[in-house]
């Protein structure tokens, strides 16, 4: 019997000890232990800091890798696309009537960036949290903001997000979180606009001579599906995919 009161007196102690380290990781996540410093406070940053970027990196990287899908365009008015295996894909050279040339689309670096930071700005609202954060300082929130800037071999998302952490007499602010995503949408973008260039002028681009001519660095796949061209295009280096349709003429 003494052993048994033993084991459950061991066994209560045990219980309390978890408790007290329970309420004690709680505690140093909502009180301050010693001077409060820029440094101190700095550190409640971090996970807030974390979770921007978090939020960033998930929604970011569906909408990158679709633009690239869709032929630079995320939003598909009718008769500027065609669906192929289920997925719609932009025409950037429409067809000339009785002309084996066609006229480009216009795209830019920026209507791909416009509408990305759009779309991106629209899903970070739904992620972002930051109120959940706001334990044993004041937290002042303000509007936030986003850019995308497209590179030859990645894209680049900037938030601005006013962040103001106060503790007595100690302030911190921080307003700018930003992720890279290592996608080579701006070279691939401009291997696309080398293509409707040619085809615009010529009718008809060759590309193996210019996958040759840039030794090797680009993978270009033209498919005909009738009566279209669809050109898939990719880095010797990467599995990302900028896919466009040249837009043929159908025969009588």
């Amino acid at each position: 019997m003494q052993k048994r009161g033993q084991t459950t007196t061991f066994v209560i102690l045990g219980i309390i000890i978890v408790i007290v380290a329970l309420l004690l990781l709680y505690l140093r996540g909502n009180l301050f232990f010693g001077p409060v410093t820029p440094d101190t406070l700095g550190d409640r940053l971090l996970p807030i800091s974390d979770h921007i970027k978090g939020c960033i990196k998930e929604v970011g990287d569906e909408p990158i890798r679709r633009i690239g899908l869709q032929g630079g365009h995320l939003a598909l008015a009718e008769d500027t696309f065609k669906l192929y295996g289920g997925t719609g894909i932009s025409y950037l050279c429409y067809n000339r009537k009785d002309d084996a040339r066609c006229y480009t689309r216009m795209l830019t670096r920026g209507d791909m960036e416009e509408e990305l930071s759009k779309a991106l700005a629209t899903e970070m609202n739904k992620c972002l949290n930051v109120n959940k954060f706001k334990k044993g300082f004041d937290l002042t929130i303000g509007q936030m903001s986003l850019a995308t800037d497209i590179g030859n071999d990645n894209v680049a998302v900037l938030v601005t997000l006013p962040l103001t952490l106060k503790k007595g007499d100690v302030v911190i602010k921080e307003d700018s979180f930003s992720q890279t995503f290592n996608y080579p949408l701006g070279r691939l973008y401009k291997v696309s606009q080398d293509i409707t260039d040619i085809e615009s002028e010529t009718g008809e681009f060759e590309q193996l001579t210019y996958m040759l001519a840039h030794k090797g660095q680009y993978i270009i796949d033209k498919k005909k599906p009738y009566p279209d061209k669809l050109y898939i295009l990719q880095t010797k280096d990467s599995d990302y995919k900028f896919q466009f349709f040249v837009q043929g003429e159908p025969t009588a």
